[in-house]
């Protein structure tokens, strides 16, 4: 039996990603290959490519705001987001490697989509860096890349959580990990900070985006067959300062799903 893991996006939250995998791989439980989209694409690639759990541990704990700020490449005039993608490029180098999808040690699919058609782009072969960078490129915030003919964007506008690529990469059953449930929820005094502040035109973007991600992430659980949901209340799209909290989230329901799993075995086997 051939495991597939499908890790959804979810920006912050998807750090969450880590904790499942480094308690899978802690447990013996071999990952045969994985699907992800935006965070999930960036956390499976890294994973893909052979970084230990260990590794994406590390990497995730860098993920500060003053190093992520350094990141973006801020030009709204001459692009067609907020920030170019030159030095999250180089960032998504460092962890993902530049490498074809045939070099990768398990195989990979990753979603983008198509901001002309609206249709799914699942990339399987060509170079892994240029699809993850699609897969988590957010409308109006990153500048749309361009691949063959095709303007590509976040892969959350069509498949949040890929379990049909996982499939069809040969997955024979598919373990889903969707953080992108209980978006809003928050601490009271950051929900009123929140409320006191109006959103501008990338915030409402952004979470109109996650907002249907969220809804079509749960016909995506329903495909699979099996679904880990960290809890990830109180955790924004952008708490990046939380890394240690949401990976610790994911031990936890990983974790969970692991025990109950062994209960209902030991039960029908009594």
């Amino acid at each position: 039996m051939k495991l597939g893991l499908a890790l959804s996006g979810g920006a912050a939250r998807g750090l969450a990603h880590v904790g499942v995998i480094g308690v899978l791989e802690r447990e013996g439980i071999q990952v045969d290959m994985l699907a992800g989209t935006s965070m999930g694409a960036i956390v499976g690639a890294a994973y893909a490519r052979g970084a230990s759990a260990a590794e994406l541990k590390a990497y995730a704990l860098d993920l500060t705001w003053p190093k992520l700020v350094r990141l973006f490449d801020f030009n709204p005039f001459k692009t067609s987001g907020l920030s170019g993608t030159r030095r999250i490029r180089d960032k998504l180098k460092e962890i993902i490697g530049d490498l074809d999808f045939s070099e990768l040690k398990r195989p990979f699919a990753c979603v983008a989509t198509d901001l002309i058609s609206g249709e799914e782009v699942v990339f399987t072969r060509g170079r892994v860096l240029d699809a993850v960078l699609a897969s988590m490129s957010l409308p109006l915030v990153f500048r749309v890349p361009r691949l063959g003919r095709r303007y590509l964007v976040d892969g959350g506008l069509c498949d949040p959580l890929p379990v049909g690529p996982a499939r069809r990469l040969g997955a024979d059953r598919v373990l889903a990990v969707n953080v992108l449930k209980n978006l809003g929820i928050l601490p009271p005094r950051r929900a009123a900070s929140k409320r006191r502040v109006p959103p501008n035109m990338f915030r409402v973007a952004e979470q109109v985006i996650y907002i249907a991600s969220a809804h079509l992430a749960e016909a995506g659980a329903r495909d699979a067959d099996a679904v880990i949901e960290p809890d990830m209340t109180g955790i924004h799209l952008e708490d990046f300062g939380l890394a240690g909290e949401a990976i610790a989230r994911g031990e936890k329901a990983a974790e969970n799903y692991l025990a109950q799993l062994v209960s209902k075995t030991a039960a029908e086997k009594a």
